[in-house]
């Protein structure tokens, strides 16, 4: 008999801002190139935490074990927006060790450290269970996650990611470990691992994408969590299954109802289980 032993909540592109400016009428407060990369949403901080918040509740109410946020956690990613990050997951109650976070584009246009030193400073406490070094390992029982930091600095015209070679040298390396052989291994990025249109693959696809995409092929076990295109995806690897996820973004929701993905470890298979 097929029982689930897991239920996994994907949550992605929550875009948090800086309560600090929290009068809703006061966006001229915030600078062009933060205007520039939210295209038009308002800029609203209280709203975007409040769509993080009730996303956090409903995968809570939806029995989820474990929770993956695939990128663009912030606008700019600036310490006062991870700090609001930081706040809300807290304000969860959700075990640090039961999230897994990946930092997108978003996160490191006002640095080329802000993640490291967020994940230092004020996302400390999920640091362990996130994108710290190629090849971490979250391993949680019936599932193995590799969460994978593909963001890179870069302008604000751009919104691109990077997988070196040696990012995907060590993903391949935990993929080989016999420890895992019996269980999904779900990769965590913000990018989707496959080629875009030749102009969208400059401007804001993943370099690196058919390293990525070649692993997938050689290890039917290896599934991909990811976020970047605000939609759904759900894409199949060769002749096989679907194993290529996207979740939509919790940006764009109605903070009253967002749409968090759910998936079941199914025997020694990630299955897509619809929405929270």
């Amino acid at each position: 008999m097929t029982t689930t032993t897991t239920r996994i909540a994907h949550l992605s592109d929550v875009h948090m801002l800086d309560e600090a400016r929290a009068d809703r009428f006061r966006a001229r407060a915030y600078d062009l190139s933060t205007h520039f990369v939210s295209i038009g949403r308002p800029l609203d901080p209280i709203l975007r935490r409040r769509k993080l918040k009730n996303g956090l509740a409903a995968a809570k109410q939806a029995g989820a074990h474990h929770y993956v946020i695939s990128g663009d956690l912030t606008e700019m990613g600036t310490k006062a927006q991870y700090e609001a990050l930081s706040e809300t997951l807290h304000e969860s109650e959700i075990a640090p060790w039961r999230i897994t976070l990946v930092p997108g584009n978003h996160d490191a246009y006002d640095s080329p450290t802000a993640w490291r030193e967020a994940m230092d400073g004020p996302l400390r406490p999920w640091a362990m269970s996130s994108a710290r070094n190629p090849g971490a390992v979250v391993d949680i029982g019936s599932v193995c996650f590799l969460p994978v930091d593909v963001a890179c600095h870069q302008p604000v015209t751009r919104s691109a990611g990077e997988i070196t070679d040696g990012a995907v040298d060590a993903l391949e390396r935990r993929v080989k470990d016999t420890a895992f052989r019996h269980k999904p291994i779900v990769i965590v990025q913000h990018h989707p691992p496959f080629e875009r249109s030749a102009v969208m693959q400059w401007i804001d696809g993943l370099r690196g994408w058919a390293r990525m995409m070649g692993l997938l092929e050689r290890f039917p076990s290896v599934n991909v969590l990811h976020g970047h295109l605000h939609n759904v995806v759900s894409r199949v690897v060769g002749l096989g299954r679907e194993r290529i996820f996207g979740a939509p973004a919790i940006v764009d929701d109605p903070s009253d109802r967002p749409r968090v993905r759910l998936y079941e470890v199914y025997d020694d298979t990630l299955q897509s289980v619809g929405f929270a």
